[in-house]
């Protein structure tokens, strides 16, 4: 996670490099690349720390129905520091600690973050896209809806699944699931977040 190693350095070495420059190097020491993208499970703890340290920076929440979430989490095989991964509780914490992070993130910074619901995307991916790409500021490319096309390099445990194209398979999939996920559906429902359950 470049981010947080960014900011624990940052902090370390006295703010002599800035955030921004600090990810930067970290993340494009050739300086190939004029956009990165960032998805790391745990970014959106610093969400509020990237919006008022690095310029340029856009937010995109992407959200999706709790236990299909919390079931795709728990199914990853993630390399060190995702140690929750391997307990169907502590996922459904970690989500619940996002949904309430991001809430309090998006009251103050608004302008800079977007929603985008996982569900609308694969069902109606060119609206979806269209929207997101607009708010970007960025000019369309018909090649923004056959992703698995593009032949980038991508570091994370999803890289299986950005070589696909984009499909709704996983949607739903927590309902074959229902009795395994009981520990997570009682934390998700003692939060009163159980209506984003059924409404899915």
């Amino acid at each position: 996670n470049i981010l947080e190693e960014s900011f624990l350095e940052q902090k370390k070495i006295n703010k002599v490099l800035t955030l921004s420059q600090l990810y930067r190097k970290k993340s494009n020491n050739n300086n190939e690349f004029k956009i990165t993208t960032n998805k790391c499970l745990h970014n959106y703890q610093y969400s509020g720390i990237i919006v008022q340290n690095i310029a340029n920076a856009k937010i995109i929440h992407c959200f999706r129905n709790p236990l299909d979430n919390i079931l795709s989490i728990y199914r990853a095989h993630f390399a060190k520091g995702h140690e929750y991964s391997s307990s169907l509780i502590d996922c459904a914490r970690v989500y619940l600690d996002q949904e309430k992070i991001m809430t309090e993130y998006k009251n103050r910074f608004r302008s800079n973050i977007y929603d985008l619901d996982y569900d609308k995307l694969v069902n109606n991916p060119k609206d979806e896209i269209k929207s997101l790409i607009s708010w970007l500021g960025w000019e369309w490319d018909d090649s923004y809806l056959t992703p698995h096309l593009n032949p980038r390099s991508v570091l994370t445990a999803s890289n299986v699944q950005v070589r696909s194209p984009i499909n709704s398979k996983s949607i739903g999939g927590w309902k074959n699931y229902k009795e395994m996920l009981k520990p997570a559906i009682e934390i998700i429902i003692q939060a009163d977040k159980y209506q984003n359950l059924t409404h899915k």
